[in-house]
């Protein structure tokens, strides 16, 4: 039983040897690709929505400040004379 048990982890690690060449596994920079493109994608839409975030903001407070002028202009401008 021992042998047979032996003989097969041998044959599973000639097999490995002949598949990976290197330190790792054939497939493994695939998966490296693949998790580090999760994580690129992940950054790139939180940077995207901040970005967004940081436009939406800039756009409201400046039409929040053109309207307050808007406002004060048109009370100054319809405020009567005192002559």
């Amino acid at each position: 039983m021992l042998r047979a048990v032996r003989g097969a982890v041998k044959a599973s690690l000639a097999d490995t040897a002949r598949e990976a060449p290197g330190a790792y596994y054939r497939h493994m920079g695939r998966i490296i690709g693949t998790i580090l493109g999760a994580i690129l994608a992940i950054w790139l839409i939180f940077t995207t929505i901040g970005w967004l975030s940081a436009t939406l903001k800039t756009f409201i407070i400046t039409a929040l400040i053109a309207a307050v002028v808007f406002i004060v202009v048109w009370l100054l401008a319809g405020r009567r004379r005192q002559d």
